[in-house]
């Protein structure tokens, strides 16, 4: 697989993905000129004595606290030190892969004032497989300054690392093994590491790119259930007619992947809101989707740094801020949380009776069985554990630094709360898979499609829920085979119609 080129602008989310996987990176030399014209424009502001925050003067609290030319190397260290602050768990090796590279395109803009060796060293950390140990908290989103400081103590040889092996090691142990000398910082090196909100743009960019990939998937099992609910589809005409772009695209989605049914309605006029709606709840949540990839975009390749240089000048900036991001990060969690709801009444309304018109708790032999009856509060709390987490953090106010910094994102916070709830959701839409293919079964639907392939790659090992088997072992068996799952699925759909993929994603 061929190295990509970072060019310091524009960075797909894929290529973001792919590095965070272990793919290799090149510098584009255009971009590195953009480097070096950016030492230069510091070089000539610090020569004509002008005032640059965290390289001229100290940091927060002590920002009138000048920073004497001689003591610049000593206050490197001091800040790389004293911002080392993580606490917890370490987060996953693909995050703080992902982070460093974002990092390292802003720095590719030429806009920090940073020099090329220190592209070069974060290049060099990505290409040997060194990842520094970061641990999950100490970030409030207005620049991760106390988590990307454990990135730049292996830059400079301290702490400790993934190796290309994934073990734990010390940085200098790993430094010297790959045949990497430890970093020295130019003037404004190491409060370019630290001023940077890279680790909380990582942990949203990640689940995003997830759910992206999951979501076709979960649409289909959507479809699974209406086969079984035998649900209208006549909602989706009119969504593709009448609706909002987002809501026509999962319309058309949905008549597509399809194909012509296989089920029949089984009730008067309509259904449960939760099969009636899906193109508005689907359509909310991929509108969503598509906002906040926007604003990933614009992050992955704009730096955030206090001060930034622009035309020759070091300006404070606010940029450290990334509300715009957070907000459209929490507008998806809201958005998630809308759909996780609707996954939640097709389970439950597949179970009742009197909605679906199968047999109560979708058991084969009723007053014999409890098959799903309990497998219901399994649901349940876990689609209230996804609901939980829909509290708005960006509205916490904390001032810190002594009242000089009073604003946050919470931008970390709000990317664990995404990672949560995906991890949640996973098993959630394995149990709408199990409801809906047992609610097949009774219902004696042939569902074609997407949802035929999906009931299909179930039935070659899963077992149903008939009390035969633990709950558990059929849910985990359940998530196994759905995370293999290919799309578009097999058979492959007519080629003289759209890709459903493409009426999905336009």
């Amino acid at each position: 697989m061929n190295d990509i080129t970072l060019t310091g602008k524009t960075l797909p989310l894929a290529d973001l993905v792919s590095i965070a996987d272990g793919r290799r990176i090149r510098l584009s030399e255009a971009a590195l000129r953009q480097v070096r014209a950016g030492q230069r424009a510091l070089a000539d502001a610090l020569a004509r004595g002008e005032g640059v925050y965290g390289t001229t003067s100290m940091v927060g609290a002590f920002k009138d606290a000048v920073v004497t030319p001689e003591d610049r190397p000593h206050h490197t260290l001091r800040l790389m030190r004293s911002h080392q602050l993580g606490f917890g768990e370490a987060l996953p090796v693909r995050t703080v892969r992902a982070a460093m590279l974002i990092r390292l395109n802003g720095i590719l803009s030429g806009h920090t004032g940073a020099g090329p060796d220190l592209a070069r060293a974060l290049e060099a950390l990505l290409n040997t497989g060194i990842t520094p140990v970061v641990p999950e908290y100490g970030s409030i989103g207005c620049a991760d300054v106390g988590l990307m400081g454990h990135v730049g103590a292996v830059l400079m040889g301290e702490g400790e690392a993934f190796g290309p092996d994934g073990k734990r090691l010390s940085a200098a142990v790993l430094l010297k093994r790959c045949g990497l000398r430890a970093f020295v910082p130019g003037p404004k090196d190491m409060m370019t590491v630290l001023s940077s909100n890279a680790l909380g743009v990582a942990g949203v960019a990640l689940v995003v790119a997830e759910i992206r990939a999951r979501l076709p998937l979960w649409l289909g099992i959507y479809t699974v259930s209406c086969a079984g609910f035998g649900a209208f589809r006549i909602p989706w005409e009119a969504a593709r007619r009448t609706g909002m772009p987002t809501e026509q695209r999962i319309a058309r989605f949905l008549e597509r992947v399809s194909g012509d049914g296989g089920w029949t309605p089984r009730r008067n006029l309509q259904d449960p809101l939760s099969f009636r709606c899906m193109p508005q709840i689907g359509g909310a949540f991929l509108a969503a989707l598509e906002r906040v990839e926007a604003s990933l975009a614009y992050s992955f390749s704009h730096c955030d740094d206090n001060p930034i240089l622009l035309d020759g000048r070091a300006l404070t900036s606010g940029a450290s801020l990334p509300l715009s991001l957070a907000l459209d990060a929490q507008a998806f969690v809201l958005a998630l949380c809308h759909y996780v709801r609707g996954v939640l009444g097709r389970i439950l309304a597949l179970c009742r009776n009197d909605l679906s018109g199968l047999s109560r708790n979708l058991t084969f032999e009723p007053g014999r069985q409890v098959a799903f009856g309990a497998a219901t509060k399994l649901a349940a709390d876990l689609a209230t554990s996804i609901l939980r987490e829909s509290t708005p953090a960006s509205l916490y106010q904390v001032p810190v630094a002594n009242g000089f910094e009073d604003e946050a994102s919470y931008l970390p916070s709000i990317a664990r709360a995404l990672r949560l709830q995906c991890t949640l959701l996973e098993p959630l839409v394995a149990l709408e898979a199990m409801a809906g293919r047992q609610a097949v079964r009774l219902s004696g639907a042939t569902p074609e499609g997407l949802p035929g392939a999906i009931i299909a790659a179930l039935s070659q090992d899963i077992p149903w829920l008939d009390d035969s088997h633990a709950v558990g072992d059929v849910l985990r068996a359940t998530e196994a085979v759905l995370a293999e799952f290919p799309l578009p699925p097999a058979p492959e759909f007519d080629s003289s119609q759209p890709d459903p993929m493409e009426c999905l994603y336009a």
